[in-house]
């Protein structure tokens, strides 16, 4: 029995130190190989987490109608004026993977962002036309090796960041391309979140980092 127990305890252990990883790595910005940005002269608008499962929210995490409205409007001028500038453009969706946030995401917000919901797709006002859709089940797009590596292939060293949330996915894949020595650039008019007051702080670390906002 003695056994037994010592299995279950270690058991029990391992599930709660993977249930602290996942949640902590959910918040962390990633770090990789720097790129030499001398041979990465492109531009690419990063519209990231755009999905109908957070813009057309109704709950207690919803966006204030209004200030979406203006945002995805935004969002959809920046879409138009990169392409017309010759730039890339490319979208991010967030799908969550590990199970501990799932069960979180559906005790504590109805289940937003898991598997198999049609609100994981984006926005109905986005024009995606044939730009790469890219899935992260983190905060920060690097985390999906394709996205990394469609940056490397299109030569881009130049990222304008927009979508949502500002506080979390759009400040951490900021800080997932500085950290690999990209230049940044986030479009604030185009950017949500639910913590207004938060993200005036996070756009001064951000500016102490290296990233520019317009």
């Amino acid at each position: 029995m003695t056994g037994i127990w010592i299995v279950s305890g270690l058991c029990a252990a391992g599930i709660v130190a993977y249930v602290v990883y996942c949640l902590k790595r959910l918040g962390t910005p990633t770090k990789g190989t720097r790129i030499e940005k001398a041979m990465r002269p492109g531009t690419a608008l990063v519209v990231i987490d755009v999905q109908e499962d957070f813009t057309r929210n109704s709950g207690k995490h919803a966006f204030d109608p209004a200030q979406r409205d203006a945002a995805l409007a935004e969002i959809s001028r920046q879409v138009e004026a990169h392409r017309m500038a010759g730039h890339q453009v490319v979208f991010i969706k967030n799908v969550f993977r590990d199970w501990p946030v799932i069960a979180a995401m559906k005790m504590a917000a109805d289940g937003i962002g898991t598997p198999g919901r049609d609100g994981l797709k984006l926005d109905r006002t986005l024009d995606v036309g044939s730009a790469p859709v890219f899935e992260k089940s983190i905060g920060d797009s690097f985390s999906s090796p394709q996205f990394a590596a469609w940056l490397e292939e299109k030569r881009i060293g130049r990222l304008v960041l927009v979508g949502l949330d500002a506080c979390h996915c759009v400040q951490l894949t900021a800080k997932g391309a500085l950290n690999r020595g990209y230049e940044v650039e986030i479009r604030d008019p185009a950017t949500l979140t639910t913590t207004p007051n938060k993200w005036a702080e996070l756009k001064g670390e951000l500016s102490k980092l290296g990233a520019a906002f317009a």
